[in-house]
């Protein structure tokens, strides 16, 4: 979808917003009283077995681990955007990830939180947003915090 360039948005109350909002998204934790019960994704993944990050809830569900594959996929994708690259994205292969090594869980669990960290600097070093720049951001950590309350139901299902 196509926006307007109307304005320029440039305010340091609204990287803070955006990297909380991020911060959240991704790193909520619920012993942390700034979050209270939230989760953030890397929290929820990061005690996880290979083996249960590739468990199937049910027959024709997706496992933990293309939840996590499909965020990875979103992250590069943005910030492909962001820096006026284009990348191929095979959003159907995402969700297949099924079964891995404990080598391959935490490597995906490392370029999350690498990519993750390459979304902070982004948003902290950018001078000013356009509308459909701050657009898209905000569609990417409601996308996040989506798939981080998925794998929250996905592990309270999980037998």
């Amino acid at each position: 979808m196509e926006y307007a360039e109307r304005e320029q948005f440039g305010h340091e109350g609204l990287t803070q917003a955006l990297l909380n909002g991020l911060e959240m998204a991704f790193e909520g934790d619920e012993t942390n009283q700034s979050y209270g019960w939230y989760n953030g994704l890397l929290f929820g993944l990061e005690p996880l077995s290979a083996a249960q990050a590739g468990q199937f809830i049910t027959e024709d569900g997706s496992t933990i681990a293309a939840h996590a594959d499909h965020v990875l996929l979103t992250l590069r994708v943005v910030l492909a955007i962001f820096n006026s690259q284009r990348i191929e994205a095979d959003w159907q292969s995402s969700w297949k990830l099924r079964q891995l090594s404990e080598a391959e869980w935490n490597q995906l669990k490392s370029e999350l939180r690498l990519q993750y960290q390459a979304t902070r600097r982004l948003i902290l070093e950018k001078p000013f947003w356009r509308e459909a720049e701050l657009t898209q951001m905000i569609h990417h950590i409601a996308h996040t915090a989506y798939h981080a309350s998925a794998i929250r139901q996905v592990l309270r299902s999980a037998p």
